[in-house]
């Protein structure tokens, strides 16, 4: 292994495991502090966008405002920001207030699946036996993950499996809108741009300027944490491994993100998961490798969450 690809790996993981660490610390101020879901998201949005803006604004003056001039690409940066990270964003965080990190992470984790199911409508052509085997191992591990294998009720409130599963719906949207604006312009100006637009829009639709949920220090230095630390660094770090190493390989090593936001909650936040609930993540999880075996042989790459 090169300098580089040690470098590259090392940024993916270090990357997923902030993004499930903010996770855990978003379940902390759902708990304790009783947040708004809406409003952190919105000024974590806002924040961040700020900040990945106006480095983005310094490494590059001159082409900056080369989006202004193209509707199209405002049109993809729209739908990118508000129907892909803005509802991403609230959805994973109401996911998490309804439940835990761990399970909301997970959930996010199924937008392989409409992936798919994307490829395959706009080809189009059939699925793949693998992409059929990805499917299925999907709805096994959500039924595991809602029943805990029974047939009496489900184990995860309806409103979690609703935010969860338009959380992955979000993921897809996420994914597969910017690819041709981050081309041309950079992904660090694209996620700008997004979070900021995606972030205002909700701040004023939801009406958080009427609330202010941080209450001492302690709520404050999470609520930074989750800002920068679990925003701004991890998708840096993110996009450096990318860079180094490729997304093929970075979207299998971030599946660290769902383990680590697990081992987290449970550890620190105390939160139970039962053997059915190991097991429906696994399969989740491994729709990920399944999926990005198949785009490595096509020459194709796939990017994480």
């Amino acid at each position: 292994m090169t300098n580089r690809q040690r470098r590259g790996t090392l940024c993916i993981l270090a990357g997923g495991t902030l993004w499930g660490f903010s996770g855990s610390c978003g379940q902390y101020l759902f708990m304790n502090y009783g947040f708004d879901a809406k409003w952190l998201t919105s000024v974590k949005m806002l924040l961040a966008g700020v900040v990945l803006i106006s480095y983005a604004f310094l490494r590059n003056k001159r082409g900056f405002y080369d989006i202004i001039r193209n509707k199209k690409d405002i049109a993809t940066l729209i739908i990118y920001s508000v129907f892909g990270l803005m509802i991403c964003q609230l959805s994973y965080l109401m996911t998490i207030s309804y439940s835990n990190a761990g399970t909301a992470t997970v959930l996010e984790y199924l937008f392989p699946v409409f992936v798919i199911l994307y490829t395959c409508i706009v080809t189009p052509r059939k699925p793949m036996i693998k992409e059929i085997c990805a499917i299925a191992l999907a709805m096994a591990g959500t039924y595991l993950l809602a029943t805990h294998g029974k047939t009496d009720g489900l184990v995860l409130s309806l409103p979690t499996l609703i935010w969860g599963l338009l959380a992955a719906l979000s993921c897809f949207i996420y994914n597969v809108s910017p690819a041709k604006i981050i081309d041309k312009y950079g992904s660090i100006q694209i996620t700008g741009l997004g979070m900021l637009i995606g972030g205002a829009i909700l701040f004023i639709f939801s009406k958080s300027f009427g609330i202010m949920p941080i209450c001492d220090i302690n709520s404050f230095i999470f609520f930074i944490i989750i800002c920068f630390v679990g925003t701004v660094l991890a998708f840096t770090l993110y996009m450096q491994g990318v860079g180094d190493i490729g997304a093929v390989k970075s979207s299998m090593l971030a599946c660290i993100e769902p383990v680590a936001a697990s081992v987290i909650s449970a550890l620190w936040l105390g939160t139970k998961f039962y053997l059915p609930d190991i097991i429906g993540s696994v399969l989740i999880v491994s729709v990920i490798f399944i999926t990005t075996e198949k785009n490595k042989q096509n020459g194709e790459t796939t990017l994480s969450a």
